[in-house]
């Protein structure tokens, strides 16, 4: 995953406690590592593994850009004034020290936001023994921290019930991850589905005299489909699964259609999966098939009647969160739809040869 700059929030020392517990919105980010936009439009890039019959291709690792639920900044410098330096432990143990008797009485849950003070001293020595340190805060657009930090604190009611840990160090550029919402990532991998558009034969077709390819009036003239996948096989399903890369975060979204729609100006007939994928052949059963009976030639329509072939796919859901809860829903229904243009002449007998 890409992340973010740090973001411009002021706190005051004796503000800190209540902004700890629900950090500031962001705004403007762009440091070239990946995140676009501001406020509730910022993204991240994710790497994820994608599987199932309505993947891309052959499925695989792709990066695709997801909204996360929280992400780990670089702590501001103007949270304080002299600025902080968050690639410098020691000047962010100042800062620390400076606000820590602020945090006591009615903010002493404030205190939680931060780690043990042991954490700040081997901040310091880390960076003196040659490692790049940099300390980092939980930024979040909806206010939700949790899923992104190392502790949760319980805290009485009137203190919010919870407090979670917001600051940390890290190796420069190594934080953790930002959550993703598995909802979230279903929604992307729905549009990543791959079902194509229904591409349809039909029969009969004239080839000898008359327009070419029509069929005939009142005659049950057989639509199916090319490809037994634009109707997700005969039982009318297409599967894909999202799993982000390095988390416990996946989603898997499952298509169904109820089939094939034929409709033409007059009318319309719905077909099942199995029925939309059987073609006709000699001596077959027009109960069989997939079938309509054009009332009228096609006089008015110089190409012929605009046939669309159409599927309707409703969508549901299932995943996990970063912390092991199953989760799941539907999602909005995904629509593939051709037009074919179908000449219907009128004769009195067959032609020898278009059956």
């Amino acid at each position: 995953m890409h992340r973010s700059a740090r973001i411009a929030v002021s706190v005051s020392a004796a503000a800190l406690a209540a902004a700890v517990a629900a950090p500031l919105p962001a705004g403007a980010r762009d440091d070239g590592t990946g995140g676009e936009g501001t406020g509730n439009g910022y993204e991240v890039g994710v790497e994820v593994t994608i599987s199932g019959d309505g993947a891309p291709g052959t499925g695989g690792t792709i990066e695709v850009s997801l909204p996360p639920v929280c992400w780990w900044e670089p702590i501001p410098s103007n949270v304080a004034d002299p600025p902080v330096d968050a690639t410098d432990p020691k000047s962010v143990y100042e800062w620390f020290k400076d606000i820590l008797p602020h945090l006591s009485g009615h903010a002493a849950s404030g205190r939680l936001a931060f780690p043990d003070t042991q954490v700040f001293k081997d901040a310091i020595k880390r960076e003196k023994a040659g490692e790049d340190i940099t300390w980092y805060q939980i930024s979040s657009n909806s206010k939700d921290v949790k899923p992104c930090s190392p502790e949760v604190h319980d805290v009485p009611p009137q203190r919010g019930d919870e407090v979670a840990q917001i600051y940390a160090p890290f190796v420069a550029g190594e934080p953790p991850e930002p959550a993703v919402d598995p909802e979230t990532l279903a929604i992307e991998a729905r549009e990543l589905m791959v079902i194509d558009e229904p591409d349809v034969e039909r029969n009969p077709k004239i080839d000898g005299s008359g327009p070419v390819g029509a069929t005939f009036v009142n005659i049950p003239t057989w639509f199916w489909v090319t490809d037994p996948e634009m109707v997700g096989g005969a039982e009318g399903t297409r599967t894909i699964r999202a799993e982000v890369l390095g988390t416990g975060v996946w989603a898997e979204v499952t298509a169904e259609t109820g089939g094939l729609s034929v409709a033409y100006p007059g009318g319309s007939q719905q077909c099942p999966p199995e029925v939309a994928l059987r073609e006709w052949s000699p001596g077959s059963s027009d109960a069989a098939g997939c079938t309509v009976s054009f009332p009228r030639a096609s006089v008015g329509f110089p190409d012929g009647y605009p046939v669309e072939a159409s599927t309707q796919w409703n969508a549901t859901w299932e995943g996990e969160t970063g912390d092991g809860e199953s989760v799941g829903g539907e999602l909005d229904p995904l629509q593939r739809s051709t037009t074919v243009n179908v000449p219907v002449a009128e004769v009195q007998t067959l032609v020898q040869g278009a059956r």
